[in-house]
């Protein structure tokens, strides 16, 4: 096989610069050391010829093709993209053994190379090759085997909410170990914390008789799970954190606001959709909460689309109308329902926080949660960092945010911890979440005082909500 750094541009290239073949053939001869004259190497290269390289880069960490991403044959200049199917194809690759690699973003994030492949390229053929990024197993491999431990065994994923799928960070991936005593408790072993995107990593354990994990989120747990295979294994938990959503409405015309029969409702990107019947109305159970996009359509009307946030454990009353033209029509009318059935209007709020603009600012000046949510300068609101019993009683450092202020009767702080939320879901044991949240994974927060907050969540809300959404 001729040595690529001998090789010369082929003739078909001359026109696009007279002479440039010539030059850049005796450099890499002398580069290369070859003995023979350009003119006999460029001879040889028109003798292999050229061929084409077609192929696929798969995410497998993702179990989808990747789009976007660059792919190079190694010392040639062929060059191209994937397309949105993930895949590829150079031309006028010439002809010999190569390597081909990429690059994506994607690689960066999971902090891996991309493994290249060789391909045998012949005069005026078509090679396949395929590329991927390492597998989550390979991954978590890789990075356990420079941890300390001698085990066997390693361990890693994602926890989510079980009803949602949000990925849960700073919940407690926990190994435990044999019964023991006479209340048969099982101790803790090891523990990790999960990350900002919700991955855990348990490395080199030892599990001779096997690993049982349990994941805590707050006072939510999941069930163990007994693992009894060794070696490197991925392992995502789901914890229930979340309640469903239901949500009941009624769709009317504009002008006349007579009920619209068959009209077609449906929740964006969710399996739920719904004819309106006789009386226009509608209904979905065991929604996930969090932001919804509502589609109405109906034939001789105009489509709408409405944008809303539902939260868990409540029910959801809509009135939606129609138009027989595009105008511009009223606000969705929402009205909610608290466990209790009793009907109320959800009122506008005004925003009391930080925009994605401001956190943007902000953030790189500052190192914790309770310094980005003092930037805010919330009129009433209290941040500070102390000692906060958890739920087993043990003093932990905390924060606590305060919308209303009071004092017990021995005249002690409490602290009248507002209700957090993140990415519209619930957060047990708060004070400690949101000291250990790192300030730049946070996209914006808002603050609702309580009389607001009161009437959107009900008795969670006495202490007001503050809304924490992630990037």
């Amino acid at each position: 096989m001729t040595n690529p750094a001998s090789r010369t541009i082929p003739e078909r290239f001359a026109p696009r610069a007279a002479g440039l073949p010539v030059v850049l053939a005796l450099v890499a001869g002398v580069v290369a050391g070859a003995a023979a004259a350009p003119d006999a190497a460029r001879g040889q290269e028109d003798e292999q010829g050229t061929g084409t390289v077609v192929g696929l880069v798969f995410d497998s960490t993702q179990s989808a093709p990747l789009a976007s991403a660059r792919v190079a044959v190694m010392g040639a200049s062929a060059m191209t993209e994937t397309d949105g199917e993930g895949q590829f194809r150079l031309d006028d690759v010439p002809a010999g053994e190569h390597i081909v690699s990429f690059f994506h973003p994607r690689l960066g994030t999971l902090g891996v190379n991309g493994t290249p492949q060789r391909v045998v390229v012949t005069d005026r053929s078509v090679s396949e090759v395929y590329l991927a990024v390492p597998s989550r197993t390979t991954i978590l491999a890789a990075w356990c085997s420079g941890q300390s431990g001698t085990g066997n065994t390693s361990v890693g994923g994602v926890v989510t909410d079980a009803l949602t799928g949000v990925p849960l960070p700073s919940a407690v991936v926990a190994v435990l170990g044999e019964e023991t005593g006479i209340l048969r408790r099982r101790p803790v072993v090891v523990e990790s914390r999960t990350e900002s995107s919700g991955e855990y990593r348990l490395c080199n354990l030892e599990a001779s008789d096997g690993v049982t994990l349990l994941a805590t989120f707050g006072r939510n747990q999941a069930l163990p799970v007994e693992i009894s295979q060794r070696g490197t294994q991925m392992l995502d938990i789901s914890i229930p954190i979340s309640e469903p959503v239901t949500i009941t409405g009624t769709v009317r015309d504009w002008v006349t606001s007579s009920p619209i029969q068959g009209a077609q409702v449906a929740l964006m990107g969710s399996p739920f959709t719904a004819l309106t019947d006789s009386a226009g109305d509608f209904g979905f159970t065991g929604v996930p909460p969090g932001r919804q996009v509502v589609r109405t359509d109906f034939i001789g009307y105009a489509p709408r689309t409405d944008s809303l946030t539902v939260f868990s454990n409540e029910a959801l009353g809509l009135e939606i109308v129609l138009s027989t033209e595009a105008i511009v029509l009223e606000p969705l009318v929402v009205t909610g329902r608290r466990n209790d059935l009793v009907v109320m209007t959800t009122p506008g709020t005004r925003f009391s926080g930080l925009t994605e603009a401001q956190v943007d600012s902000i953030a790189p000046r500052v190192t914790d949660f309770a310094a980005l949510a003092r930037a805010a300068w919330v009129p009433g609101l209290t941040v500070t960092e102390t000692f906060l019993p958890d739920v087993f009683g043990s003093p932990r450092m905390g924060v606590c945010i305060e919308m209303t202020r009071s004092r017990s009767a021995g005249g002690a702080n409490t602290c009248n911890m507002v209700d957090v939320r993140i990415n519209d879901t619930p957060v047990p044991e708060s004070s400690f979440f949101l000291y250990e949240i790192n300030p730049q994974d946070i996209k914006r927060i808002q603050f609702i005082t309580p009389i607001e907050a009161g009437l959107l969540y009900g008795d969670r809300g006495a202490n007001g909500v503050l809304l924490v959404y992630t990037r």
